[in-house]
């Protein structure tokens, strides 16, 4: 199951490899690392062929809640793949189980969003949408509409990744997340800025309404996230606050 609170962020760590190998020795890694809550498993960088093969082996040696992502080079990641195949394939890692949570990319086609929310809801598993930007940060309005827009749209969990240019762009992220959780304390975000500038976004996230943080045991799966050991030593908690 997938709990998360954001008085009590947790701390995801990336499964993000290149060969079915390579991500044994990753999954082994996560599983024994205590300040690792939860585990997401990037399915991008492998052969499309190895994705069920991947989720299967992940599942078999890390018993903690696993955040399946397919993520495509619309968002920043490796797959260079059509909505359809994007779509088929949710639907595969779905069907065969394993899945506490499903990436859903929001911006794909509206009609594939909403099958493989569908699905997930029907296998159990968190749907988790997101929405990336590594050329930028919105301003703090359309930041604010995309959290709600996800969550209007039915997802369990509602993740969003800004490039800052400056500190300010990483103090407008946590803005807005922290105005769409005051304005709905129920719903689950997941929010960062990454690079140099948005660094201390992973850190501080949780008392702004984010729930989980991003850290690495080896390879990073996006710009700026800290070693993981960092985090569970400085991570803000509602009980840091008094």
């Amino acid at each position: 199951m997938l709990h998360l609170n954001p008085e009590t962020p947790r701390i995801i760590v990336p499964l993000f490899a290149h060969t079915l190998d390579e991500l044994e020795v990753q999954a082994k890694a996560a599983q024994a690392a205590p300040e690792a809550d939860l585990a997401e498993l990037r399915l991008d960088p492998l052969r499309q062929g190895d994705w069920l093969s991947a989720l299967a082996l992940a599942r078999k040696v890390v018993q903690k809640p696993l955040i399946v992502t397919i993520r495509t080079a619309r968002e920043g990641g490796e797959a260079a793949i059509d909505p359809d195949t994007y779509r088929e394939a949710g639907l595969a890692l779905l069907q065969q189980g394993g899945v506490d949570a499903l990436d859903i990319e929001w911006r794909t086609d509206a009609a594939v969003v909403r099958a493989l929310r569908d699905a997930a809801k029907r296998a159990g598993a968190a749907a988790l949408f997101s929405e990336h930007h590594f050329d930028g940060t919105p301003d703090r309005h359309a930041m604010v509409e995309a959290l709600h827009g996800m969550l209007d749209a039915g997802a369990d969990i509602a993740k969003l990744a800004v490039m800052p240019h400056s500190r300010a762009d990483a103090a407008a992220l946590l803005l807005a997340t922290a105005e769409v959780h005051d304005q709905r304390p129920e719903s689950l975000l997941i929010t960062m800025s990454m690079g140099r500038d948005g660094a201390a976004t992973r850190y501080c996230g949780g008392p702004f309404g984010s729930a989980a943080t991003f850290g690495t045991l080896s390879a990073a799966s996006a710009p700026g996230q800290p070693p993981a050991v960092n985090l569970r030593g400085k991570l803000l908690t509602a009980g840091d606050l008094g």
